[in-house]
């Protein structure tokens, strides 16, 4: 925290005194600790919290600031002591505290030489809290001061992140600029340039936050943050699709850290970047090297989880993407990586006892290993056409299919008069994707409990249906269930609820999968057209189903029957 003003006050003052004064030594204990406590804050990783000497230091000033304010509240001294007071509790995160003291300091000096260093320890303290508006408004004096005040460039810089704590992207990024540009010697250029980069990165505009982060470096100020700028410009450039720059930076970095927890940072990256070029052989000997390099810790184990989905998801290998989940486990057994190795462990149990479900007691079954799709069927009966799955169509979000009861409305969104499609009664159903429940699967054909089952039907109805081939219908039906919404495999799933129809066309899941179909081609791969047919095909093929309604929706969802 920056106190450049308040050090040169307190040595002119401290050459100013005479020796013998009792609260000024006091005082000067206090202010010595702070600075000790000051060396080693900035010596320390910002994301790792104070040590005990750190500590111990930061009660040692609190001790001996109170006690000059309790002693001698008159002296020359008690506005140094409560905004050194108010300082310490801000670096402790006691925010309650520290507002406190330095609204009072605000209160019983108003002329004191160090009320710029109050109003702006005041401000940050503000921030923390969660009131950018205030904080705001204790800066702006301060940052447009003339001739500048040595503050006035560390105001700038938190008139930014108050303004990016609101959301104010495009004014947080005028703040930022307005101080690199008034300030060029600022010994804070780097940090200057780190935020204005996380700003552009969460305002979604990619390339200005590369372009940023690629100049921290050269900032003054920039040692400790020129690492962890360019990890953001490798993790910026895999957003971006620039895999191979990515690769580059990275590559650099990994020859530049001792460090072992950055190298981990920097080879999981690098796996990243190897799996979206798609040299998957080298990403996973990428994660088996932070494995054997750095056993039992949690990079380890998000290295042999990562592992686990390749092996499950690009090569089918179920036996030995379950020991690389397990090994996860067992690496860090309390971390967040266990939780999720031990959901994809269950996931691949249920998927196996669905897949066995489907050959039968004596595999008489057809096989169906899943080749994956190049091509998918659009719909049935008068409305099939082929759909070629588009390179990266499949997005990270993942989405569920519910049936929740419709609002009965004649306009579309924007209030354009409309009308929806009169064949069908669309007063009871509609189609809409919510956020995918991950503690789980919850199939949607589960005859036995559907408490809570946010899917597209509700329980199978099995009259008529023979046992046994009504067990295999549920088991495809949730394969491509677990392949949708736990693996996040389109694909696949969609060859499993064509099955459903295919092999089961009597069934009651048949209308359900060819729903879920064209859901998939609407939402997942984008393309209204074939979803537009295959929501047709539901009301050709299935024209007496619950899910006929949700298709007519989808149909004029997509802008009706006719319409290309």
């Amino acid at each position: 925290m920056p106190k450049r003003c308040l050090t040169v006050l307190l040595l002119v003052t401290v050459l100013s005194l005479p020796a013998g004064c009792v609260y000024y030594n006091t005082f000067y204990h206090a202010q010595a600790a702070a600075r000790e406590a000051e060396l080693l804050r900035e010596a320390r990783a910002p994301d790792k919290p104070p040590g005990p000497t750190e500590r111990e230091l930061l009660e040692r000033v609190i001790e001996k600031c109170g006690r000059v304010l309790q002693l001698h509240p008159e002296s020359n001294w008690s506005d140094d002591a409560l905004l050194l007071l108010g300082t310490t509790h801000y670096h402790q995160e006691r925010y309650e505290s520290a507002e406190q003291r330095l609204t009072e300091f605000l209160s019983l000096h108003p002329d004191s030489e160090l009320l710029p260093e109050a109003e702006y320890m005041l401000a940050s303290v503000l921030l923390e809290r969660g009131n950018p508006i205030s904080a705001e408004t204790y800066l702006l004096g301060l940052a447009e001061a003339s001739p500048p005040h040595p503050l006035s460039d560390d105001a700038l810089a938190l008139i930014g992140r108050a303004r990016h704590a609101r959301k104010q992207y495009a004014e947080a990024a005028e703040a930022y600029e307005e101080a690199l540009e008034r300030f060029p010697r600022s010994d804070r250029r780097a940090e200057i340039r780190f935020l204005s980069a996380e700003n552009y990165e969460e305002a979604g505009d990619l390339d200005a936050a590369a372009q940023q982060y690629a100049l921290v470096p050269s900032e003054r100020g920039a040692r400790k943050l020129a690492f962890e700028a360019r990890i953001r410009l490798a993790e910026v450039d895999l957003m971006r699709g620039r895999f191979e720059e990515a690769l580059e930076v990275l590559d650099d970095l990994e020859g530049r850290t001792d460090d072992r927890d950055e190298l981990d940072r920097v080879l999981l990256l690098t796996g990243s970047a190897l799996e979206a070029t798609g040299a998957v052989d080298d990403a996973i000997a990428t994660y088996e090297g932070i494995s054997a390099s750095h056993k039992k810790s949690e990079a380890s184990a998000e290295a042999h989880y990562r592992i686990g989905l390749l092996l499950r998801d690009h090569y089918e290998l179920l036996d030995e993407a379950t020991e690389s989940f397990r090994t996860a486990k067992d690496e860090a057994p309390r971390s967040d990586v266990a939780g999720l190795a031990t959901e994809a462990v269950n996931d691949i149990d249920r998927l196996v006892g669905f897949l066995a479900t489907i050959a039968g007691p004596e595999d008489e079954g057809e096989e169906e290993r899943v080749e994956g799709a190049d091509e998918r069927t659009a719909g049935q009966g008068d409305t099939v056409e082929q759909v070629a799955i588009p390179a990266g169509a499949i997005d990270d979000t993942t989405l569920h299919v519910t049936l929740l009861p419709s609002l009965d409305q004649s306009t579309d969104e924007a209030g354009t008069p409309g009308s929806r499609p009169s064949a069908t009664d669309t007063s009871g159903i509609e189609l809409a994707p919510v956020a995918a429940d991950t503690t789980g699967i919850e199939a949607v054909a589960d005859a036995a409990d559907t408490t809570g089952v946010e899917a597209v039907a509700v329980a199978a109805d099995t009259t008529g249906v023979e046992e046994a081939e009504d067990e295999v219908a549920v088991a495809r039906f949730r394969a491509a269930e677990v392949y949708l919404f736990r693996f996040d495999d389109a694909g696949r799933a969609l060859t499993y609820y064509e099955s459903v129809i295919e092999h089961h066309p009597e069934s009651s899941l048949a209308p359900k999968a060819a729903l879920a179909i064209a859901w998939i081609l609407e939402t997942r791969w984008d393309d209204s057209s074939a979803a537009r047919a295959a929501y047709k095909s539901v009301l050709v093929d299935y024209p007496d189903s619950d899910f006929s309604a949700a298709a007519a929706e989808g149909i004029w969802r997509l802008g009706g029957a006719g319409s290309d």
